[in-house]
């Protein structure tokens, strides 16, 4: 690897000390070249050590009390796909797999109607028109509907889940929003894009319950294959626990000292039945359990499952 003050041609014709300013290649952001022309004449032996290097991301889902926020970070290829990051984040947040669609999307910054109650109930109006006219689509052609997401990354299955899933997946599309399929969307195509730079993404699985998590990238790392969790905290989500005001409840449940018959309920329903509970329940600091070896040993096992997940294994 080149010194900080030499260009990584080897055949540049500025040595040091007369080399200018150096230019960091933008792909692996660790060989530094005095001119682009230099790049280009570097490539051919460069392009076999030139890999990506890792994010370090940040997922919160900051809707929630009782307990701190559930959060997880992740180490990430960058060359792998969206769909693969969604299975990696199933495994570290306990969730059961392809339960519910999901998407990552980037938020339209001049979207308003969140903070916008009349707004709001005005652009409703507007859908409930939309799919009578349509056949259930509610943005239907109507490009000048307010935009919440420029960006869009989609399950692959979207449109064969039935149910609440099926109801809320037209909301979240418009005509004006690019859409494309996680599972062949690289991480490096919004997280190094200038363009969405920035602007705040999101991570949402279940869009019934609209489990909606922020991404932040916190850094980046030496390039690897595999997805790494670093640090993480908050008890798994009970699947068909009902959004978070149903989760919030359950942790009521478990916080009082003279449950009610109905809180005693939630808590058997929660140890006992729930597809991924817990018997042990949440009571004390179980409620921030999170297993930081049990998740990487998850993510091990499948090690390949960004690969296995797109169909390149």
């Amino acid at each position: 690897m080149a010194t900080p003050r030499s260009c990584a041609n080897p055949a540049c014709p500025q040595p040091p000390p007369t080399t200018p300013t150096l230019l960091l290649c933008s792909r692996c952001r660790t060989t530094r070249y005095c001119s682009q022309s230099c790049q280009a004449a570097s490539w051919a032996s460069h392009k076999h050590s030139c890999n990506r290097q890792n994010y370090i991301l940040k997922f919160i889902f900051p809707r929630t009390y009782h307990g701190s926020a559930r959060r997880a970070h992740p180490l990430c290829p960058a060359d792998a796909p969206f769909y693969a990051l969604h299975a990696a984040l199933q495994i570290a947040f306990g969730l059961p797999c392809r339960y519910h669609s999901f998407d990552f999307t980037v938020k339209d910054p001049n979207y308003i109607l969140d903070e916008d109650p009349e707004a709001l109930m005005t652009m409703i109006m507007r859908q409930t028109n939309n799919m009578n006219n349509t056949r259930g689509n509610p943005m239907g052609d109507d490009a000048d509907m307010p935009r919440e997401y420029e960006l869009r990354l989609t399950d692959p299955a979207e449109g064969e889940h039935a149910g609440i899933d099926r109801m809320h997946e037209g909301r979240r599309r418009h005509p004006r929003t690019l859409e494309k399929n996680s599972g062949k969307w690289a991480l490096w195509k919004l997280f190094d894009k200038a363009e969405y730079q920035g602007k705040k993404a999101i991570y949402t699985n279940d869009f019934g319950d609209n489990w909606e998590h922020h991404i932040t990238v916190e850094g980046r790392a030496e390039p690897t294959d595999d997805f790494v969790c670093l640090s993480g905290t908050g008890h798994p989500v009970a699947e068909d626990v009902g959004g978070c005001h149903g989760w919030n409840e359950l942790k009521d449940a478990y916080r009082t000292q003279q449950p009610s018959r109905e809180q005693r309920e939630k808590r058997e329903w929660f140890e006992k039945e729930a597809v991924n509970g817990d018997p042990e329940g949440l009571a004390g600091d179980r409620v921030n359990a999170w297993d930081m070896n049990q998740v990487n040993q998850r993510l091990r096992a499948a090690s390949n499952v960004w690969a296995r997940a797109t169909g390149q294994a």
